[in-house]
């Protein structure tokens, strides 16, 4: 494809947004490029604001910890930049099973974003260029993207832009029903003029909300009446690269640790671990919102759009649940450089003025001062069942969307489709085929599987029960399950081949030296007290008591002194695919049949209009859709099993009889 005329610059892949999303899509089409020198240009606004975290300063948390460590199993930077910005850690769910077990980390929010952009920059062919993006460049007659325009006049040309406006489309915030700011976030201007060409251009365009809550001053905080939660000490690294010999780190892991990270160090030890603090509204904020409910954005018509279910606002919180007797709030420290203090669970479209009567009714809370007052903001989104698989736009060839501007909410769903987006446009660019990752291999598989098949009617979360595999997809394996994409993909250096080849190695020992050593009960039995575990009377396989609840195989190899050069990570997957082989073996089973139905591909321009065998609301369904596999189609709300079996049928009289239809 010859270089679109007229342009300044010509690049390979355009991503426009410097936001979670667009760092992931960037640094990923830039490692695809590998040996190949492809050009790739993130272009944003302003370069200060990239990587920055725009609501709360933590990355992490339920299902969303297995999507950053994936993210970083595929060679993205989320997760070595958060080892670089750790202030607490903690791992959540761990009273349940390994399936919801769900790191978490607070971070500094200002070396995080500086971590990023550092991170970006290794790549020598990745350019930042600041501006905002006013509208697209169209090719043959509007039906293929060539490049970007900026409001400053510049003109780049691409084979194709992958698109992370997050909530810069159109975006208003709000705060109170009176005061309303165009703004994709305090104090940054929205995207106006591509939101409007968009929408010119036939697609559809719907809005949602979000919001943010108030910070405080925390010298203004009385310590004494909150309840401090600190971090937990056992060590543990978003990135796989904490494998790496301490001596010989590589330029991203070097640069982590000039930005406060140890590049050897499973957690970045050289920077102070901070509390949260713990604190409640009661009855007398309650009473606060309620009297002034109509005050809202929310509540007094000022918004309609469809907000978050699961990060609800305190004034949702307050309508829906009247007879819970106080809401858990969590003050969470911005960073090291300020003492400003998040007040996570408080997200509000309250006046200013309201806001501060709701925290100073708050026990620890009574003198703090507000720096920052909460808002909600409205912005665009783009249903999601426009796009294909690969994030691509249907209607315009070469246009990729990934984070918000797909209705879906959080850093971490963002980051897990910028790298499938990057991915994809840069694959586009080099006229190699696509990437699709299926339910069975990740949660972000899930993430873009749901959002294209199923569409979003309010902005969508991640949860480890949208996972029909959430036992064998787990944030432990992360690098287990997708390194072998990334080996295809060609987006490792040697030395994290090196590093993988080792991982895997480490852990099929384990699991073989579980099944060949032999403990006495001299050495077992104090393994096996100190968990309530009953001793044994003679020698046994070490497999067989890893297989008991509570008892850890790590523990099991030191009494035995036998594994000693093995790695924490890989001990820890080994003894989780010792006690849940049965488990895992039955989700395999179904993993390998959903498998099979998407390698049953359909044909793009197939007519569902005509297939009279399927019902009219599956032919509505699946011509609204055009899933690419029988997987996708499979996960079609209309679409039955007697149409799936129909589908196949038709299908295959037509691979019999080429000219039929």
């Amino acid at each position: 494809m010859p270089p679109t005329p007229s342009v300044e610059e010509h690049f390979d892949v355009i991503v426009v947004g410097g936001g979670h999303a667009g760092t992931e899509a960037a640094v990923a089409a830039a490692r695809l490029g590998g040996n190949t020198a492809l050009r790739v240009a993130l272009v944003t606004s302003a370069l200060e604001t990239i990587g920055q975290m725009s609501c709360n300063p933590a990355i992490g948390g339920v299902a969303k910890g297995t999507v950053v460590r994936e993210v970083d199993a595929l060679g993205g930077i989320m997760g070595r930049a958060t080892d670089a910005a750790t202030l607490q850690f903690r791992m959540l769910n761990r009273g349940k099973g390994p399936a919801v077990w769900a790191p978490r980390a607070q971070c500094d929010r200002g070396l995080y974003r500086r971590a990023v952009r550092r991170l970006l920059e290794q790549h020598a062919g990745l350019t930042t260029i600041q501006g905002t993006v006013a509208r697209l460049i169209l090719a043959d007659g509007g039906r293929r993207v060539a490049g970007i325009e900026t409001l400053e006049g510049r003109r780049l040309g691409a084979r194709t832009v992958v698109l992370t406006t997050g909530t810069f489309g159109r975006g208003r915030i709000h705060i109170g029903t009176t005061t309303q700011i165009g703004g994709g976030r305090a104090g940054e201007a929205p995207a106006t003029h591509l939101s409007e060409q968009l929408e010119r251009v036939g697609l559809e365009v719907r809005r949602f909300k979000t919001g943010t809550p108030p910070r405080i001053d925390g010298r203004t905080v009385d310590y004494s009446a909150v309840e401090p939660q600190h971090s937990e000490l056992e060590q543990f690294g978003f990135r796989w690269s904490h494998f790496w010999d301490e001596a010989a780190p590589d330029d991203a892991v070097a640069a982590a640790s000039a930005l406060g990270g140890g590049h050897g160090a499973l957690r970045p030890a050289s920077l102070p671990q901070l509390p949260c603090w713990i604190t409640f509204l009661e009855e007398s904020g309650k009473r606060v919102i309620a009297d002034n409910i109509g005050l809202s954005a929310m509540y007094g018509g000022a918004i309609e759009s469809r907000g978050p279910r699961y990060c609800p606002s305190v004034e949702d919180k307050i309508v829906r649940f009247p007879d819970a007797a106080r809401h858990q709030l969590f003050l969470e420290p911005e960073g090291l450089d300020t003492t400003e203090l998040y007040v996570n669970g408080l997200s509000t479209s309250l006046p200013a003025s309201v806001q501060l009567d709701v925290i100073h009714s708050v026990r620890g809370l009574e003198n703090a001062r507000m720096t920052r007052a909460g808002y909600a903001i409205e912005y665009d989104y783009y249903p999601p069942s426009q796009l294909a698989p690969t994030l691509e736009v249907r209607a315009l060839s070469g246009l990729y969307f990934a984070g918000q501007i797909n209705g879906t909410t959080g850093y971490e769903e963002a980051a897990g489709q910028g790298i499938v987006a990057g991915f994809n446009a840069a694959l586009a660019a080099l006229e190699r085929p696509p990437l699709v990752l299926g339910r069975e291999t990740s949660y972000i598989g899930v993430l873009v599987d749901d959002i294209v098949s199923r569409g979003v009617d309010e902005p969508y979360r991640l949860f480890t029960s949208r996972s029909e595999f959430r036992l064998s997809v787990r944030q432990d394996n992360a690098l287990a399950r997708l390194s072998r994409f990334g080996t295809e993909l060609g987006v490792y250096t040697d030395r994290e081949e090196s590093v993988i080849r080792q991982n895997a190695s480490d852990e099929a020992q384990a699991i073989a030296l579980a099944g060949s050593t032999t403990i006495t009960p001299a050495a077992a039995n104090p393994v096996l007290a100190s968990v309530g575990s009953a001793p044994i009377p003679h020698g046994v396989k070490i497999v067989d008591l890893a297989r008991r609840q509570n008892v850890s195989l790590r523990e099991l190899f030191a009494a035995a002194d036998v594994g000693a050069s093995l790695s924490r990570d890989a001990i820890t997957t080994a003894e989780l695919e010792i006690k849940y082989e049965g488990y895992l073996s039955r989700e395999r089973v179904h993993a390998d049949k959903l498998r099979r139905l998407g390698d049953f591909p359909l044909p793009a321009d197939l007519d569902y209009g005509a297939l009279h065998s399927l019902s009219f609301e599956a032919r509505q369904k699946l011509t609204a859709r055009t899933p690419a596999s029988l997987a996708q189609a499979s996960r079609i709300p209309g679409v039955s099993p007697t149409d799936l079996q129909n589908l196949v049928i038709e299908i295959e009289k037509r691979r019999r009889s080429p000219a039929t239809g």
